[in-house]
């Protein structure tokens, strides 16, 4: 039998032999559902020049998160930047949150919108960088953690995005979400 604590809210799961499964925080499953939905940026905290971030996605098979520092404005000049999309088939959109590279504090979320083929279905590829570990005073130091993948999205769920930026900039706080479409199954 393992011994663990799970915090309020929390459950665990066991196994045949009454041994721990799984546990499951309040915390985690929060993450677990926010996952399941696309893209989620949530407002961590602002001063009167950025806000901080955390992105989190994740299309069913890959998922990433990272936490940004993001200029004031910069979400309503991101909204502002895919409103509209897709308006033909060779129609690309890109921004980013944070800054890539061991020189920058933070980590980083880029995303790209574009159409996948000619039926005009369209896609939102995602990169993320963690912030790089500082000197731990051992031999190994930790490089930033990435991930890159894409998720399927509609032009109505874009739209939701775009007025969910736009109250997110305005509010100061709460969270902004880009359901992602089903992927396709083999």
């Amino acid at each position: 039998m393992v011994a663990t604590r799970v915090g309020a809210g929390g459950e665990c799961g066991r196994g045949r032999r009454g041994g721990v499964v799984s546990c499951l925080t309040a915390d985690m499953r929060e993450k677990e559902e926010i996952m399941s939905l696309g893209l989620q940026l949530k407002c961590l905290w602002h001063d009167v020049d950025v806000f901080e971030i955390e992105a989190v996605a994740s299309n069913g098979k890959f998922s990433g998160a990272s936490d940004a520092y993001v200029a004031i404005g910069g979400l309503a000049e991101a909204a502002e930047t895919v409103k509209g999309f897709p308006r033909d088939l060779s129609d690309v959109r890109e921004f980013e949150f944070g800054a890539f590279g061991r020189g920058s504090a933070g980590g980083a979320v880029h995303l790209r919108f574009s159409c996948m083929d000619g039926a005009g279905h369209a896609v939102v590829e995602l990169r993320f960088e963690s912030e790089y570990e500082r000197d731990t005073g051992s031999g190994w130091n930790r490089p930033a953690q990435t991930a890159n993948f894409f998720g399927k999205v509609e032009a109505s769920a874009v739209d939701d995005f775009v007025a969910e930026l736009r109250l997110l900039e305005d509010n100061k706080t709460g969270v902004a979400s880009l359901r992602f479409a089903d992927l396709p199954t083999r």
